[in-house]
């Protein structure tokens, strides 16, 4: 209910009148508020009327504070419909930040339970259908809840709405156990939630949803318990006290309280559940729920009543303003920033739980070798794909890439089963083959069964180096097996080629260019090593040239006539003959996930991206300035740079710096990937999603329609080849392998 405010404390907020007190929690309060901008609408009307979230007085707000605020209300702005209190208007970079939503005058789901006891069950059903609708709507624009409980549930006149979204990220933490304590509502939470995971899904928000109705219907949680540890084990260990619920109700609440995600319904199929024939427009409340509903408006009437409306001239008029130049990304005030976030926030990519590609499972290999010769059998050489290995690593696949023609001939959606391609794979002429823990694997690209596996070899260097495809060249595979580089026949295998690795031992460099392999070499336990040129070309592949090289923990870039090593230095040396050039000292190095564009190296430091000119690499620049925690950027032909770090994807022109476009996502408080370009389009792919970005965006540049692949939750963002439409995806963790439709 509406409470008086307090003799004495605050009475406007920002643009905000404070009439009465919503509720307050540890670190917020909530507010009855009314703008100053709001027209007189008379007696009797609730026009204007917000609900006011800021933060208590002397609370000391840091700047990871402010950025978790500002993602609640581009979460809460996303999420547009009948369904939730709509945002009205928020600012997180005042000295008070506040978020204004739609005021509802009726109680939340715990009010209403509490005072008149558990809802009908045909009541019970039309409530959780409109919210599993709201979820659905949710997911939709990337945006998971997080804190879904009867306290988050409005009970207007016109059905449930949903509020605070992203509460957990923006008042308290975004992992939701630490150092023994559990953040979130206890007895609301997911096993995701409970389990530490940074990587909560929609399912987990549906799991939510069937504690909210249990507790609905039957007037408790299904997991209270006075004891937290007992409520915490009960959660984790999928034992909820269902006794209570009505018989007709149980078996879908026992559906979304599964202990495993992909055992819940999805929101839509939940929503048709509990209200096959959809539920009346004209919300069917009993009498008790619509009695609340009236004494809620009424006291808001009367507290609203209490203070004049102020009458507001209306704003002189100004001069139209000139549009501003394409792709030009000016500054603006934090306030404006926060307001574009929203905005983009709202056109999201859909990623739901039913879009999982990979359901053709070949769990077993051995099983799944077909008998006889491949349909689509590879032979001779064909368009040979590395992830991520291009000579430069600028993870551009080009047009051949979005070639929607290239895809194989009679190829649908597959996975594999796990230990296939830890260490990635390459696709040549219809076969996709990896190296993992089972040694080399070919799979025919089209179905993902197996055409022939070379079983790991033992012997010194287990690391991924050791392990890794490099390339095909003329119907002949390359890849590193402990102690040798070897050359397996695309066709069936049979090793045609070898050459001992002097010192036995690979490092993590290793790249083809123009007939050749340049690899890192050294002794197991030491730093000493050899940079190696191999031919692999022509009938004699001699060894071009070797020199040394000091530590065998190295990435190689080849490009521009050189090969640019980075390790715990820059170095660099002529690609022909191997002289080294001009580099960059241990000391001045900074240099992870390192790409080269022509002449331009770019490197992931703290704080941003650096770009070094080998030509005369003394000097260098920044791009991304103050961007924390990137991941592997990706560069286009054109000279356009694409870099996602946690909650947000940019691009910039790498001539000049000049940033194009950015987007922050809203989906995951720590979301970041990889990227790789397709086409027109970046992707981003991080765990189990892969996101589209338009290339020729500006400003905010929402992503597309994207895709979840079933992948290992929070693991590491998986390797990627595009080709035509369709995507293949290696495992780092498990090496899974699987091939999907690309968003």
């Amino acid at each position: 209910m509406i409470e008086p405010l307090t003799p004495g404390g605050r009475t406007r907020i920002g643009p905000y009148r404070l009439l009465g007190s919503l509720g307050a929690g540890g670190m917020g309060e909530v507010y009855l508020a009314r703008a100053d901008s709001t027209p007189d609408a008379g007696a009797g009307s609730l026009a204007g009327l917000v609900a006011l979230k800021t933060v208590l007085p002397g609370l000391d707000l840091d700047d990871g504070f402010r950025v978790r605020f500002r993602r609640e209300i581009a979460a809460a702005g996303a999420v547009r419909g009948p369904h939730f209190a709509a945002l009205v208007a928020g600012d997180e970079s005042g000295g008070t930040p506040w978020l204004a939503t739609e005021y509802v005058p009726g109680p939340s789901l715990a009010e209403a339970v509490s005072r008149t006891g558990p809802l009908p069950e045909s009541v019970v059903r039309a409530v959780g259908s409109r919210l599993a609708l709201a979820l659905a709507d949710m997911h939709a624009v990337r945006v998971l809840h997080r804190d879904l409980k009867p306290g988050n549930v409005l009970l207007g006149a016109d059905g449930p709405k949903i509020i605070d979204f992203g509460i957990a990220q923006a008042f308290e933490a975004t992992q939701l156990t630490r150092t023994g304590v559990v953040v979130g509502s206890p007895g609301y939470i997911s096993p995701e939630h409970v389990n530490g995971s940074t990587a909560l899904v929609p399912a987990s928000d549906v799991f939510c949803l069937g504690a909210v109705l249990a507790f609905a219907a039957c007037g408790r949680g299904p997991f209270d318990d006075p004891d937290m540890a007992a409520v915490i084990f009960r959660i984790a260990h999928g034992e909820p006290e269902l006794d209570r619920v009505p018989a007709g109700l149980r078996a879908v609440i026992e559906r979304c309280l599964a202990p495993r995600p992909e055992d819940r319904p999805a929101p839509y199929e939940l929503a048709g559940l509990l209200a096959p024939g959809g539920v009346p427009e004209s919300f069917p409340w009993h009498d008790a729920v619509r009695e609340q509903c009236a004494a809620h408006t009424e006291m808001a009437l009367r507290c609203a009543g209490s203070v004049p409306v102020p009458v507001v001239p209306p704003p002189p008029a100004t001069p139209p303003t000139p549009p501003a130049p394409a792709l030009t990304r000016r500054r603006r005030p934090r306030a404006v920033m926060a307001a574009l976030a929203v905005v983009c926030a709202v056109l999201g990519t859909v990623l739901l739980p039913g879009l999982l590609d990979g359901d053709a499972r070949t769990d077993d290999p051995a099983a799944a070798r077909p008998d006889g010769p491949a349909s689509s059998a590879a032979g001779g050489a064909g368009p040979t794909v590395v992830s991520g290995a291009d000579a430069a690593r600028t993870g551009d696949f080009g047009a051949r890439g979005a070639d929607l023609a290239a895809r194989p001939a009679g190829w649908k959606p597959w996975t594999t089963g796990e230990r296939v391609g830890e260490y990635g794979c390459l696709l040549s002429a219809g076969t996709l083959v990896c190296s993992g823990e089972r040694g080399v694997t070919a799979l025919d690209a089209a179905r993902g069964t197996e055409r022939w596996n070379v079983p790991g070899e033992s012997g010194p260097g287990n690391g991924k180096g050791s392990r890794s495809v490099v390339t095909a060249v003329d119907g002949t595979v390359y890849a590193f097996v402990p102690g040798a580089l070897v050359g397996l026949r695309l066709t069936d295998g049979k090793e045609v080629w070898r050459r001992a690795v002097p010192g036995g031992q690979l490092g993590a460099g290793a790249v083809y260019s123009d007939g050749v392999i340049f690899y890192v070499s050294g002794k197991e336990g030491g730093s000493a090593g050899r940079l190696t040129a191999q031919q692999i070309t022509g009938e004699e592949k001699p060894e071009k040239w070797a020199v040394e090289y000091a530590g065998s923990d190295s990435t190689l870039l080849a490009g521009d006539g050189r090969v640019v090593a980075v390790g715990s230095g820059i170095q660099i040396f002529d690609a022909g003959s191997g002289k080294e050039l001009p580099g960059v000292g241990e000391e001045d190095t900074e240099c992870a996930h390192p790409l080269l564009k022509d002449r331009d190296l770019i490197c992931v430091a703290r704080g941003g991206l650096t770009v070094t000119d080998t030509s005369a690499p003394a000097g260098r620049r920044t791009l991304a300035q103050g961007m924390e925690g990137a991941m592997k950027p990706a560069v286009t032909a054109d000279g356009t740079v694409v870099v996602s770090a946690p909650g947000q994807v940019r691009a910039f022109r790498l001539r000049d710096g000049e940033e194009l476009w950015y987007h922050v996502d809203t989906l995951l408080d720590e979301n970041a990937g990889n990227v790789s370009i397709v086409g027109d389009r970046a992707f981003v792919h991080e765990a189990i999603t892969v996101s589209p970005y338009d290339l020729d965006g500006s400003d905010e540049n929402p992503p597309g329609a994207g895709k979840l692949f079933d992948m290992p939750i929070g693991g590491t963002p998986p390797s990627l080849i595009a080709h035509g439409d369709a995507l293949f995806l290696s495992s780092p963790d498990d090496g899974r392998v699987l091939s999907g439709f690309a968003p």
